[in-house]
């Protein structure tokens, strides 16, 4: 568990939830790549300048560090929530739905693999045709960074090489 200073003051739930809501709207819009450039390197400004980001973090860590927050913001608000959230891993998820030929899916997992991702066939809770696999593939990369629209271009003319198709990301 990260050791934490006793807080000095509590603030009412209902400027928890305030404050919750701002920082979960910010951290979606980030993700989605639609915040402003100004506004994201002012952000990243405040938070290297003032708070836990390392010069010359970029945006994808400054996500994965709003990520973060959201979370023990969550945990401060609920008695139900167990243990302060550790930091989240920073790698993304990446899934691709393949046809369902065993030979194509160890191929894909295998290129995968050789990209330096972390690929397994995943099951979901949502019903898969039978016809289809679903693979998640763990990179380093951190939405909305460079890197990560290039993988997404990359794993997207991957899937479409295996006769599949890209199905999103998830941290």
């Amino acid at each position: 568990m990260a050791c934490m200073k006793s807080p000095t003051r509590a603030l009412p739930l209902s400027d928890l939830q305030a404050l919750f809501g701002v920082l979960v709207t910010v951290h979606g819009h980030l993700m989605a790549d639609e915040l402003p450039p100004d506004l994201v390197r002012r952000l990243l400004s405040r938070l290297t300048d003032h708070g836990p980001l390392p010069n010359g973090a970029s945006a994808g860590e400054m996500n994965a560090l709003l990520a973060d927050l959201c979370q023990r913001m969550h945990w401060a608000m609920s008695e139900e929530y167990g243990d302060y959230p550790e930091p989240s891993p920073r790698r993304t998820t990446y899934y691709l739905d393949l046809p369902n030929e065993p030979e194509t899916v160890a191929a894909c997992i295998a290129s995968l693999t050789d990209l330096g991702g972390q690929a397994s066939e995943q099951s979901l809770e949502r019903p898969v045709p039978s016809s289809r696999r679903h693979i998640a593939a763990a990179f380093p990369d951190l939405p909305p960074d460079p890197a990560h629209h290039a993988r997404v271009a990359q794993l997207t003319a991957l899937a479409r090489r295996y006769g599949g198709r890209y199905a999103g990301f998830g941290a």
